[in-house]
């Protein structure tokens, strides 16, 4: 009766695949490629513009708190449109708003290139933000309603691996832009190109499965998009202007902490009571939703955040250049593109996932730990070593999102995206400013001990202009800079040992074959006598060694993620 069922079940998944003529994964692959394309050069339009902003506010004349804001407004719209992006997608026709985004960040990208003042700029950004956003997201929601999480292994393999690569390979890129002539402006206009290809493509070959539409009239939670804006607004300011523009007592910062509570428990309430909540708070009962959410608070603070602060051990630690800053941290992202094609391809082949995503941790906390004693005179090789293991960690560990939405019905699958993406960006953008803060304190405690003050020739960007420096004092400076990347990697470490623990009591299942869990459960209900739990997952054994579907229920089960929408799939625990 279970194989009958498992029949049944086949047959609704092949139903579910794209409507497309020709070779279904001809068409898929190809549609692939161009959300490929379209998350790499929205992930990598932040990085890109770090070693390009000197040259950048020279020429428009920007202060040190507008160079500062051009690159934080586009975190913040990205972040803040994340969780938006997500549950639209639940709400309305995903190819449309893709295509909305794309034409959003290339129209942003288009005027932020042509911008002739700060304001511009600064304007152009936040466009460029929102666009960002809504791209990342709606291109992993995309790929969760063409394919099913088994398959969908391997093609988060590529994804992780593009986005790590465009977040640690920007610098270099812009370094290389910014050396050559075309000039700062392309760092932005670059994208464009990649933009329309993407339209064209997902224009022409992108068919969502039809039954995804809602049949009732849909409610969009305004309130709970200004709310989050609020929360995610305030956070940020704070996190990066208190100690610089504003100390914790002065009426500034306590107003930015009264409107982050405040809006956080507004929110909260907001959401518990809305029909259609921007993010679904019944989430947050599922443990692993929860654990996972913990989670990739490591993930993101580690992604984020090393290329900005290797970027500055080998460029004012070590006196290289920003292109060859750039060159130098080729080990992790080749590493990180390696590990995510591979461990991709193993999940899909087998299944599994929760083996690789604690082993992933694992050496993300060992790479972490082997920067500990690194200062200026370290050896290269023993700096690659490192990157190579935290760089192959952060390759293996992005298998957890197919984890998360192996588990969840497509009907609130962007919303559980996106809330993942949500907790990942924002804890990236926090953790870069923290991570600054202790390595300036670490940086000024040894130059302050050495030479009774931090020197005074800071240019008009915020950064410390060596060739103004004496030269013993610039020797100073370059290694207390040399030295300030050990602390910030212990912090590092601590964070992403908390993650790790996390992730071991996350329970591990196999990844299902559908598209939707819904037909899972439809197909299962169809077999009036359920067999016992050990027979079930016998049957599936079976299945499996004649290329049957996989759907074996947990022996563990997890209480669902909601009603009406039980929680199955994945075969016993790891």
């Amino acid at each position: 009766m279970f194989k009958q069922a498992a029949r049944k079940h086949t047959r609704i998944t092949h139903d579910s695949r794209p409507a497309t003529s020709g070779d279904p994964e001809v068409k898929v692959t190809a549609v692939f490629i161009g959300l490929l394309a379209a998350q790499f050069v929205a992930s990598m339009s932040n990085t890109i513009i770090s070693n390009a902003m000197p040259v950048i506010v020279a020429q428009i004349g920007a202060n040190a708190v507008q160079y500062t804001w051009v690159i934080t407004v586009g975190i913040l719209a990205n972040t803040i449109l994340t969780p938006i992006a997500g549950k639209l997608a639940d709400l309305y026709d995903k190819k449309k708003l893709f295509i909305f985004s794309l034409a959003l960040f290339g129209t942003a990208s288009l005027l932020s290139g042509a911008s002739q003042t700060p304001t511009q700029l600064i304007a152009s950004r936040v466009l460029q933000g929102a666009g960002m956003g809504m791209m990342i997201t709606l291109t992993v929601v995309i790929m969760a309603t063409i394919v099913s999480p088994r398959e969908r292994g391997k093609f988060n393999g590529y994804m992780s691996a593009s986005m790590a690569v465009s977040t640690v390979a920007g610098p270099l890129i812009g370094g290389l832009i910014v050396d050559s002539f075309l000039g700062w402006r392309w760092c932005f206009w670059i994208a464009v190109p990649f933009v329309i290809a993407t339209i064209i493509v997902v224009m022409r070959l992108l068919k969502i499965p039809v039954g995804q539409e809602r049949s009732t009239k849909v409610h969009i939670d305004f309130l709970g998009i200004a709310l989050i804006g609020a929360v995610v607004t305030s956070a940020l300011v704070w996190i990066s202007s208190e100690g610089r523009d504003f100390t914790t007592g002065d009426p500034v910062s306590m107003a930015l902490i009264g409107v982050f509570v405040i809006s956080l428990v507004l929110f909260v309430v907001v959401e518990s009571k809305v029909s259609e909540p921007l993010i679904p708070l019944h989430l947050f009962r599922n443990r692993t939703v929860v654990l996972s959410l913990v989670n990739y608070v490591g993930q993101g603070a580690v992604m984020f955040s090393t290329a900005v602060f290797f970027g500055q051990y080998f460029q004012y630690g070590r006196s290289y250049s920003p292109s060859q800053s750039g060159l130098l941290t080729l080990p992790m992202t080749l590493a990180m593109m390696l590990a995510a094609t591979v461990i991709g391809r193993r999940t899909t082949a087998t299944g599994w996932w929760k083996r690789y995503v604690v082993g992933g941790m694992v050496s993300m906390v060992v790479g972490a730990l082997l920067f500990l004693p690194v200062n200026e005179t370290s050896s290269l090789i023993y700096v690659s070593a490192a990157m190579v293991i935290l760089g192959a960690g952060m390759g293996a560990s992005g298998t957890l999102m197919v984890a998360v939405q192996n588990i969840v019905p497509l009907e609130i699958m962007g919303a559980t995206s996106s809330t993942v993406l949500f907790f990942r960006t924002l804890s990236g953008a926090l953790a870069i400013q923290v991570f600054g803060r202790v390595m300036q304190s670490s940086v000024q405690s040894e130059v302050v001990g050495q030479l009774g003050a931090m020197p005074t020739s800071q240019s008009g960007t915020g950064s410390l202009d060596f060739s103004a420096l004496p030269a013993a004092a610039e020797h100073i400076v370059r290694t207390a800079y040399g030295n300030a990347l050990a602390p910030v990697m212990a912090v590092m470490a601590g964070i992403l040992v908390i993650s790790l623990i996390a992730t071991t009591f996350i329970k591990g299942t196999s990844l299902r074959t559908t598209i939707d869990l819904s037909a899972v459960e439809e197909a299962l209900a169809q077999d009036s006598e359920p067999l016992p739990q050990k027979q079930r997952v016998e049957s599936c054994a079976d299945g499996d060694a004649e290329g049957g579907s996989n759907l074996a229920l947990a022996s563990d089960r997890e209480p669902s993620i909601s009603e009406p929408y039980p929680l199955s799939a994945g075969r016993p625990t790891e």
